[in-house]
């Protein structure tokens, strides 16, 4: 029997100078192709039901190198890996991107099978600090808090038609230039999507100039649905992000909709003096809004801002008010703001 072909999805991951995090999936069929805004409703939907319905790859055999190191690891059984390279001597470009390689090599073929490219990000030493984002309802509209809505934007729309909240590519890019422009303040994005989405996140980032960054999802496993009701995987994610780069500071993005307020405030106990501010998108009504302003008041008491904004703007604001971004990116938030809303409004 004629074995499949092997499709090598290297992650967008994290390191240091001293060891580089390379995490991926490998498959036995191609993702889908780069989506398209004329594509229809139910080429939208095959492509979601064939991220959903992925062929695994697993016990498979790969080489991870990066400047001067290598190393094998072995899928497991659901198809992913993930290596750790040292003194790797990696070359990055300035936001602090190297690349990697990841080699499929069968013991009996005289060539490789499979080969890819990842990016692996090392911050800056530029950088004053980083951000940490959660993305649906932060930066994706996915409409988290109505499971029917959620599920038809999800499988019926595609990358180049799925909105961002307007202003937000302007926003996070002024986060990463920081107060000078040129600072190169690394973003890292977690979610609660699974890995399945991850081509998807990645090219709906590059379509609406949302800037690159290490992503962090999950596998739902077999117990589906005990883990889609938890949000731990999140808060161990921004933990292996913290305890990573222990000199940044970090502001934190989420929304309402879901746990991210409770999340962010555990994290800001358990990493005292690490977080310089966090950003709620208000997504949710006036009962879920005591809550988040019950949170605040208790951070607030440890010096720790957490606002509820109704919109990119209003983070801007704060942001300034901070000395995060620069006074001069207002005026460029409310601009793209005001244009994607033109768009949208269309």
């Amino acid at each position: 029997m004629k074995q499949a072909p092997l499709v090598i999805v290297p992650y967008r991951s994290f390191g240091t100078k001293a060891a580089l995090v390379v995490r991926g999936r490998v498959l036995h069929e191609p993702l889908p192709a780069p989506a398209e805004a004329s594509q229809s409703p139910w080429r939208n939907l095959r492509d979601a039901l064939r991220r959903i319905e992925s062929d695994e790859a697993r016990g498979v055999s790969l080489t991870v190198s990066c400047g001067l190191d290598t190393v094998q690891v072995i899928t497991d059984d659901e198809g992913y890996f993930e290596a750790h390279l040292s003194s790797a001597s990696p070359v990055s470009d300035a936001d602090g991107w190297c690349t990697v390689r990841v080699t499929a090599l069968l013991a009996d073929a005289d060539a490789p099978v499979a080969q890819a490219e990842g990016q692996v990000l090392i911050p800056s030493s530029s950088a004053r600090f980083g951000v940490i984002s959660d993305i649906d309802d932060t930066i994706l509209q996915t409409q988290a808090t109505s499971l029917v809505r959620s599920a038809w934007v999800t499988l019926l729309q595609n990358a180049a038609t799925r909105l961002p909240f307007p202003g937000v590519a302007a926003l996070y890019r002024a986060l990463q230039g920081g107060v000078t422009g040129a600072d190169h303040n690394p973003i890292f994005y977690v979610s609660s999507s699974p890995w399945n989405l991850y081509d998807f996140l990645v090219e709906f980032m590059q379509v609406r100039g949302i800037p690159s960054g290490p992503i962090f999802l999950r596998d739902y496993g077999v117990d589906m649905l005990t883990q889609a009701l938890s949000h731990d995987h999140k808060l161990e994610a921004m933990r292996r992000v913290l305890d990573a780069y222990p000199h940044l500071p970090f502001v934190l993005m989420g929304d309402s909709g879901q746990k991210d307020p409770e999340l962010y405030t555990r994290l800001v106990e358990a990493y005292p003096g690490r977080v310089l501010a966090i950003y709620i998108r208000d997504v949710s009504g006036a009962k879920r809004d005591a809550a988040v302003d019950t949170l605040a008041a208790r951070l607030r008491t440890q010096g720790v801002l957490l606002l509820r904004v109704a919109d990119s703007l209003a983070a801007a604001q704060s942001a300034v008010e901070q000395g995060l971004i620069p006074p001069a990116a207002l005026a460029t938030v409310r601009a793209a703001m005001a244009d994607e809303e033109a768009v949208h409004a269309a």
